[in-house]
C-alpha cells in the first residue's frame, strides 16, 4: 500500500471517528436536556416528602440560603473539636396553623463515599425535630443504612439542637451504625450545621 493510501485511509477514519464522537455528545446532550428537569423534580418532591415527615402539616417558605461549607464556618457555627461544619443546601421555613414552627435545613456532609444530602428539622424549642438521608454514596448494607434504617436515624430526635451532638465512640450519646463509624459521624455533622446554623438566625 502506498503512503498516499495509508494517509487517505488514515484521513476518513478520523473523519468517521469525528462524526462518532459529534452524534454521541449530541445524543448525551439532548438526553440530558430531557432528563434533567425530572431529576430536579424529583430531587424537590423527595426533599418535600422528607420536610412534610419531620415538620408535619407545615408550610415552608425558602430562605434562600446556599453556603459551602467555608461559608457557614464563616457565619460562626462551631461543632465539636475534630468535626467540620457541612455545606448547606437550603433553608425552609415551617410554619404551622400561621405559628413558627422552626426550620428544616438540608446539608450535605461529606460520608464514606461521598456527600450526603439530608433534610434536618430543628423546632422552636430548641431540639431536633428528627433527620433524613434523601441520597447518598454509602456502602450498601453498612453507611446506606443512614437511609434505610428508620430506627436508627430516630436516634436524633428530640436531641439537644446545640450542635454538640457526638457518636459514643467521640464520647457523645449517638449509636453508629455498626461499621460504619465515618457514616455516622458525618449524618451527625449534619444535624450538628443545622443546628447551629439556625442559632445564629436569632
Amino acid at each position: 500500500m502506498s503512503e498516499t493510501k495509508k494517509g487517505e485511509g488514515i484521513g476518513r477514519l478520523i473523519v468517521v471517528l469525528g462524526l462518532i464522537t459529534f452524534v454521541c455528545a449530541l445524543l448525551l446532550g439532548v438526553v440530558n436536556q430531557v432528563t434533567a428537569p425530572l431529576i430536579e423534580q424529583n430531587d424537590i418532591n423527595t426533599r418535600n416528602a422528607a420536610m412534610e415527615e419531620i415538620i408535619p402539616g407545615a408550610e415552608f417558605e425558602d430562605l434562600g440560603v446556599v453556603l459551602s461549607a467555608e461559608d457557614v464556618a464563616a457565619a460562626g457555627v462551631t461543632l465539636p473539636a475534630g468535626r467540620s461544619a457541612a455545606a448547606i443546601s437550603g433553608v425552609y421555613k415551617a410554619t404551622v396553623d400561621g405559628q413558627d414552627a422552626g426550620y428544616c435545613v438540608q446539608v450535605n456532609p461529606k460520608g464514606f463515599g461521598g456527600e450526603l444530602t439530608m433534610i434536618v428539622g430543628i423546632s422552636t424549642d430548641g431540639t431536633v425535630a428528627g433527620a433524613k438521608v434523601t441520597a447518598h454514596g454509602e456502602t450498601p448494607g453498612l453507611g446506606a443504612k443512614s437511609q434505610t434504617d428508620p430506627e436508627w436515624i430516630k436516634q436524633y430526635q428530640g436531641q439537644p439542637a446545640d450542635g454538640q451532638l457526638q457518636v459514643t465512640k467521640d464520647g457523645g450519646t449517638i449509636n453508629a451504625i455498626t461499621g460504619s463509624t465515618i457514616t455516622s459521624r458525618a449524618v451527625t455533622d449534619g444535624v450538628n450545621t443545622a443546628a447551629a446554623y439556625v442559632a445564629t438566625m436569632g
